[in-house]
């Protein structure tokens, strides 16, 4: 009788330990099936709308849902979340990017079909939020605004300028549609030849002149150099003087990096080299360079 009460008695721990093994693997089965996705925001989405991705994850067992949000190939967004005990889930993200947008939620290593639409970027810029966007997207790229209003004002103006100097655009200081997709797309940032700290760099080329941490160009302003006759000087120096408020020739908030050849404030400040050598920028932004620049920075002008 002893032995078949212990037998009844192992049997019965050996049954308890199946369940309990059993248990937690039927508690963590993955989903039966990829998540659903759907889209909903306005009829036309535009710039800074609100896009609301959601869906249901089939046989949801408690695991998260991850959220994939790109725009041309570029990652702009996403995130986890948990979803609700029946499974649905919702993600809201605000469009702030371009142009072709694709959307995807993955759970328990499936993922939903893609999900996609495009943006359109203004033709025009007005006042309000879409307008401080893009003086956000151009200081986002080094180029310097003074503000980041939600006016397309003078600051934003020389700001564009800069922008289609650098890249090869027409010497204006109108905005584009194409100059937005751009900046959206996180392109046409200055790129600096040196990487030698807190330091300028003036592409002669370009009419450009930028302030430089690193590789990264901080702060990105349109200038005119030398003209034909009284060219400015190529080569890398160093900045030794510092000259405050206007001086007699004019010349606002100048610093020096070899001889009589400074950077200031001046105007007018041209599309084209018209100075008698040294870089003007443009007046409002003057303070600004001349206070960013140490004594002893490097400068480097070519091109």
């Amino acid at each position: 009788m002893k032995r078949v009460a212990l037998a009844r008695t192992l049997a019965s721990i050996a049954a308890a330990s199946a369940a309990v093994f059993l248990f937690p693997v039927g508690s963590a089965s993955a989903a039966s099936g990829p998540p659903s996705l759907e889209l909903k925001g306005p009829k036309k989405l535009g710039l800074l709308d609100q896009v609301i991705a959601s869906g249901t994850v089939p046989g949801f067992a408690g695991e998260q849902v991850t959220i994939k949000v790109s725009a041309s190939g570029r990652a702009v967004g996403g995130g986890k979340v948990t979803p609700s005990a029946n499974g649905a889930f919702r993600f809201p993200f605000v469009i702030d990017a371009c142009c072709r947008y694709e959307v995807t939620a993955t759970a328990a290593g499936q993922s939903s079909a893609a999900r996609t639409f495009t943006v359109k970027v203004p033709r025009r810029l007005g006042k309000g939020p879409v307008t401080k966007l893009y003086n956000e997207k151009l200081r986002a790229q080094g180029y310097y605004t003074g503000h980041a209003g939600n006016r397309f004002g003078m600051g934003s103006r020389l700001a564009t300028m800069a922008f289609r100097k650098v890249n090869g655009m027409g010497r204006r200081t109108g905005y584009l549609p194409a100059i937005f997709k751009k900046l959206l797309r996180g392109e046409g940032a200055f790129k600096p030849r040196y990487s030698d700290g807190h330091h300028v760099e003036a592409d002669i080329s370009r009419q450009v002149m930028a302030l430089v941490e690193g590789d990264k160009a901080v702060a990105t302003f349109h200038i005119s150099s030398g003209a034909g006759g009284t060219p400015t000087v190529r080569g890398n120096f160093r900045f030794y003087l510092k000259q405050p408020g206007y001086n007699a020739k004019r010349m606002y908030y100048s610093v020096y990096f070899i001889g009589g050849y400074a950077t200031h404030g001046y105007n007018p400040v041209p599309t084209y080299p018209a100075s008698h050598g040294c870089l003007r920028n443009p007046i409002p932004f003057a303070r600004y360079i001349y206070n960013w620049i140490n004594l002893g920075d490097p400068m480097h002008v070519y091109g």
